[in-house]
């Protein structure tokens, strides 16, 4: 696996909380047969992919990268590990649903042997 790592704008300013995943650019993923990986942008926007197994990074390949970014009521990330659906006073999405979604996201990348250093830079419109 390979070092996988970059930071996200959003805006022109750094993305505080955004959880960014990569998934192999095929017709049908299966996570059972396909690598894929995580991060969240800390507050200077810089997240590093890692694999769910545990490990830093990911396999080499071509891969769409999704980014999502909840915020509670007070315009706050929620912590990483909270379900949006139980957030009190809801969760809003900072991001369009494009960047959401596998199927509609702008954002294809190949990962070389060498890893990726990457910035994204998103728009709210």
């Amino acid at each position: 696996m390979v070092t996988v790592k970059g930071t996200v704008n959003l805006d022109r300013k750094p993305l505080k909380g955004c959880k960014v995943a990569f998934f192999p650019a095929v017709d049908n993923f299966d996570p059972k047969k396909h690598g894929y990986g995580f991060g969240i942008t800390d507050e200077n926007g810089n997240f590093e992919i890692q694999h769910p197994n545990g490990e830093q990074g990911i396999f080499p390949g071509r891969y769409r990268v999704t980014f999502v970014a909840w915020v509670n009521s007070k315009g706050q990330p929620i912590p990483p590990d909270a379900k949006p659906s139980e957030v009190p006073g809801g969760v809003k999405n900072l991001l369009p649903p494009k960047y959401e979604s596998l199927a509609d996201t702008p954002e294809i990348v190949e990962v070389g042997r060498d890893g990726l250093m990457k910035t994204f830079d998103l728009t709210s419109n």
